[in-house]
């Protein structure tokens, strides 16, 4: 991002009993259209682990506690509704594995990163779609990372924790839109105030 669009002054930060994991594809990570990097300024309980290169295959059997519960965010045909019912029945912390990347690439880490193959899969109740749009996603129950993200904390750590996360992305997004030539000054979340602020 522009350094006169950067959010990281409106970054909030909460430390969360819920431990994520955010397993992204290396050609991922220095997309300005990326969303789960903006969920690591903000969370304290997060790591990102890099998957797809070859000379340094991923690994992450060290983060099987068995002190604590182990979710894979992905929704597929066995996948549990991650609601209220679902976090009650389990009294451990929950480590909360996201895949993150294109939609292709982020459907193919959980068939080929073993680790992950026999973790319990969650998926979200469908509200309402995403407000992404950076990039068109095949299937209007899809999410951008962050707003995914989000969701499930709100579940796993409270409301307060989802409404910081989505302003951050809507503010985020819009900014990226703005500098497009997408969006209207008018429209963007949080407006551009600041950038009038810095040539005074």
């Amino acid at each position: 991002m522009l350094a006169d669009l950067c959010v990281c002054g409106l970054v909030p930060r909460r430390t969360l009993r819920t431990k994520l994991v955010l397993v992204i594809h290396h050609l991922e990570v220095k997309r300005q259209s990326n969303t789960g990097r903006l969920a690591l300024a903000a969370l304290d309980n997060l790591e990102i682990r890099l998957r797809g290169r070859r000379d340094q295959p991923l690994d992450l059997s060290d983060l099987l506690d068995p002190a604590r519960r182990p979710l894979l965010l992905y929704p597929s045909a066995d996948a549990l509704p991650l609601d209220a019912a679902c976090a009650a029945a389990d009294e451990r912390p929950v480590t909360l594995f996201v895949p993150d990347g294109t939609w292709n690439l982020a459907r193919k880490i959980p068939l080929r990163q073993p680790e992950l193959r026999d973790i319990p899969r969650v998926c979200l109740p469908f509200e309402t779609p995403s407000e992404y749009r950076l990039r068109s996603a095949p299937h209007p129950h899809q999410l951008s990372t962050l707003e995914a993200i989000a969701r499930a904390l709100g579940v796993l750590d409270g409301a307060e924790v989802r409404a910081d996360l989505e302003r951050l992305f809507r503010v985020a997004r819009d900014r990226v839109l703005w500098s497009q030539g997408k969006l209207p000054e008018s429209e963007v979340e949080g407006g551009l105030e600041f950038r009038v602020a810095r040539l005074i």
